[in-house]
């Protein structure tokens, strides 16, 4: 394979295809505008017993002794061009310092050098050998070392975006309080993930996204902490994409805090560079951790279904109140939040109220103890609606209808906000109870229901290996290509196909959800479809039907004037491909 136009062999290479010989790089003493020089405070630049391979801006070193048998040209060349890939995204994208300049030297330096990547188990004796790592080296520059199992190249590997990640941070010069060097390295990777910077060649793998697992399942544990301090960095997502429109937030205060040399904590800091109070960071992140409200939400989310898939996690990532007897619930001490950590609380409320109301009382003790709290609904349709947020007494949201389910969402927001360092799993921090009551009122016409569950389902054509069943069972998909549960298809049938409900007595019925499959292998969302219902002698359309939609990873709702029926059916036109369903909820009660 040839060298792409991006990589410079230097003047001295020497490349054996079986041995993978010497590689030289010329050292130059200065460097011209758009130059880069490479340079090694380890080994000399004309030491034969390492080998080189540069890039534009990055050289990797390896020695002669591979211990893994899997250091390859092809290896070396495909990580320069996730390097420098990586860089131009970090660098000229997001903004940040270039790798080139020495931390000793002023950051306008017209020098510049490229930055060293070594190959560890490959005999280098003066690197200490390790999976993956950053460290600087005597003239003030960050170099990564890392081993082969490491250096994936298609997809590109996601531990060369952290440890670089890494670098970029020493070279801003400011200072990051330790507990969140791992954090933050993570949160460059998710940036870097959720672009289309993701990518090798000509294939590009993003936007995509990492997760944060161990804070969604140790939600009330305050952060970072052992248990969740490589993935606390959703804090930070919120803080750069800034939803909530707070004064100060977004990329460029990330931007100021990596290069603010304040030793002040990292909440502390925050506060300061944005002029927003910590409290209100923390506030608006938490309740967007309900329905993972941020601009990669179908990523996250797809990952939270994975995990709600394992039942044990369920009192994970959700807290149940406990009743006082007194008309009050109470967090349990073992649930109750740390600061900065939160809970999130399903409330079992008639959604077809008016509004709900939560009187709110902290009842903590330590000095300082403070809150977050909003009510936060999610609609059939899939949107997100916020309570303001408050920290004391009652305060109230309008319900509009359409809700699916209700929380409420409580973070610890304590007057101090402290760099907790303990690398103990075990370590607790100060907890900050509370307890709640919760009321509804202005109750409206009785709640429907997803009548669906009581329907026999059938259909014009299923094919053999699909199940026609699948569109009633319950199941909330994840996505459109959901192949984890049964679904519904009609391959190779096109044309006009017909999913019908037949139910055993009357009902009144005023709304459908659809989430249609789509597995890119046949099988597509319809051009059209129209929802009919058997009048007592013949198939019809609903009137005055809004909605209609075929958008793939959603339930698509349509609303139409009740009709009272005991059948009803969705016909659908394809588009030249075959159609299925994955789920289809009706909405309806028992006519009278």
């Amino acid at each position: 394979m040839k060298l792409k136009k991006t990589f410079r062999f230097l003047a001295g290479v020497i490349l054996s295809v079986a041995m993978l010989g010497s590689v030289k790089a010329e050292a130059a003493n200065t460097s011209s505008s758009g130059t880069y020089i490479a340079r090694d405070a380890f080994y000399a630049m004309n030491d034969t017993s390492v080998n080189r391979l540069s890039s534009e801006h990055f050289q990797i070193i390896w020695g002669k002794q591979d211990e893994t048998g899997t250091v390859t040209q092809e290896l070396v060349k495909g990580n320069l061009e996730n390097l420098e890939t990586i860089r131009d995204f970090y660098v000229n994208v997001m903004g940040f310092y270039d790798t080139s300049v020495s931390v000793n030297s002023p950051i306008n330096s017209t020098t510049h050098y490229k930055t060293n990547l070594y190959i560890n188990k490959t005999g280098l004796s003066k690197i200490t050998s390790d999976w993956a790592y950053m460290s600087s080296d005597s003239d003030g520059f960050a170099y990564l070392a890392v081993e082969p199992g490491a250096m994936r190249v298609d997809p590109p590997s996601w531990v060369i975006p952290h440890e670089y990640a890494h670098a970029i941070t020493m070279h801003q010069r400011g200072n990051v309080s330790n507990p969140w060097y791992e954090t933050t390295a993570n949160w460059f990777r998710d940036q870097y993930l959720g672009s289309t910077y993701y990518k090798y060649g000509s294939t590009v793998y993003g936007p995509t996204s990492d997760f944060f697992q161990p804070i969604v399942l140790n939600s009330e544990y305050y952060f970072p902490h052992l248990k969740n301090y490589y993935d606390a960095w959703p804090f930070l997502l919120y803080i750069t994409e800034n939803p909530d429109n707070m004064n100060g937030l977004g990329l460029d205060l990330m931007r100021k805090m990596f290069r603010d040399t304040g030793s002040d904590n990292m909440f502390d800091k925050l506060a300061r560079l944005s002029g927003t109070s910590t409290k209100d960071m923390l506030g608006g992140y938490a309740r967007r951790m309900v329905t993972m409200d941020f601009e990669r939400q179908f990523s996250y989310l797809n990952y939270l279904n994975e995990l709600l898939q394992d039942g044990s996690n369920y009192d994970k990532i959700y807290t149940t109140l406990t009743s006082t007897g007194d008309g009050w619930l109470q967090v349990s001490d073992a649930k109750a939040p740390q600061q900065g950590g939160y809970n999130i609380i399903p409330l079992d409320i008639n959604r077809n109220s008016e509004q709900v109301t939560v009187n709110f009382q902290g009842n903590s003790s330590a000095s300082g103890a403070d809150y977050r709290v909003s009510i936060v609904t999610k609609t059939k349709s899939g949107d997100t609606r916020y309570s303001s947020m408050w920290n004391s007494g009652r305060n109230s949201m309008k319900l509009q209808g359409d809700e699916e389910k209700a929380y409420l969402v409580v973070c610890a927001t304590p007057d101090t906000m402290l760099d907790l360092t303990s690398f103990d799993l075990d370590a607790v921090g100060t907890k900050y109870p509370y307890k709640v009551q919760v009321s509804t009122s202005g109750e409206t016409t009785p709640a429907t229901d997803n009548i669906a569950l009581k329907a026999t389902a059938s259909t014009s054509y299923c094919s053999s290996w699909e199940s026609i069943s699948a569109v009633n069972d319950g199941y909330d998909p994840a996505s459109s290509n959901d192949r984890t549960h049964s679904v519904y298809g009609n391959w190779p049938e096109t044309g006009t196909q017909w999913v019908q409900y037949d139910f055993s007595q009357n009902y009144t019925i005023s709304q459908c959800d659809i989430y249609w499959f789509k597995d890119e292998q046949g099988i597509d969302v319809p051009s059209s479809y129209m929802i009919q219902y058997w009048n007592g002698s013949k198939w019809v359309n609903v009137e005055k039907a809004s909605g209609l939609k075929t958008t793939a990873n959603q339930y698509n709702t349509t609303t139409f004037k009740p009709v009272t029926a005991k059948s009803i059916r969705i016909q659908m036109v394809s588009n030249g491909k075959s159609t299925g369903i994955l789920e289809w909820k009706v909405q309806g009660v028992v006519s009278e």
